[in-house]
């Protein structure tokens, strides 16, 4: 029987075929990540203490994801990112922080990066990390572009939430959407979590940008009853010529 595919995990055949990279100064880091990833079955494993010896590693043999520290060491991360990208687009790149509400990590989900790992790390974050970056949805391009952060976030989180109760909707009539629920209400849940994360000014800055994005939605024809008001203004036909 084929393995179905489940958004919200990796087979063991994917874990197997996987080979990570981890780049982290700190040595008993790199060891405890490499033990951790070993126990999830993860296949080849190999570290670096720097940045620039990542990319000397790349050009050794075919990297699919790279665990890293945020934080400059003999490159800036930025740089990192884009050089990564550029040799294979493919790489699923995870920047590791401390603080992973900091600016420097948003950047880097920005520029490319489709995932990330708080410290301290246990086997479990790090698994949750790893199929969140490698079946997760990208960061959206409403979002590198945003001047306001956290509308843009809002806005990926509200979409991804009628996304959502669409397929939900659609699953009372057909047996295809339901198979799509699991995926959806992952994409949103990780859509909640990057907002909540990475919002400036934390829940009272991301409460407050919601409450601004559902009012100005309100004002416009996006919702049922501004449609509704929108037909019945088109039909409205004047009693005297």
């Amino acid at each position: 029987m084929a393995e179905q595919d489940d958004n919200s995990t990796l087979t063991p055949k994917e874990r197997a075929n996987a080979t990570v990279l981890i780049v982290e100064t700190d040595r008993n880091e790199r060891q405890n990540l490499r033990a951790a990833l070993k126990s999830l079955g993860y296949g080849g494993i190999t570290d670096v203490p720097t940045h620039h010896a990542a990319i000397e590693k790349m050009q050794e043999r075919k990297i699919t994801h790279i665990i890293f520290d945020a934080k400059k060491t003999n490159m800036p991360t930025t740089e990192f990112v884009e050089k990564v990208l550029e040799f294979d687009e493919e790489v699923t790149l995870i920047p590791t922080s401390f603080e992973p509400n900091v600016d420097d990590v948003f950047e880097l989900l920005c520029l490319g990066a489709k995932g990330y790992l708080c410290k301290p790390f246990t086997t479990e974050t790090v698994d949750a990390a790893i199929i969140s970056a490698s079946k997760g949805e990208p960061i959206a391009e409403s979002v590198k572009q945003a001047k306001d952060r956290n509308e843009a976030l809002v806005a990926i989180m509200m979409s991804s939430l009628d996304k959502a109760a669409t397929v939900m909707r659609q699953a009372q009539q057909f047996d295809t959407a339901k198979r799509e629920i699991p995926k959806v209400v992952q994409t949103f849940r990780t859509s909640a979590e990057l907002a909540r994360t990475f919002a400036k000014d934390g829940d009272d800055g991301l409460i407050k940008a919601m409450e601004e994005f559902c009012i100005e939605r309100s004002k416009g024809p996006a919702t049922r009853l501004g449609r509704l008001r929108k037909r019945l203004k088109t039909k409205k036909v004047p009693a005297e010529a």
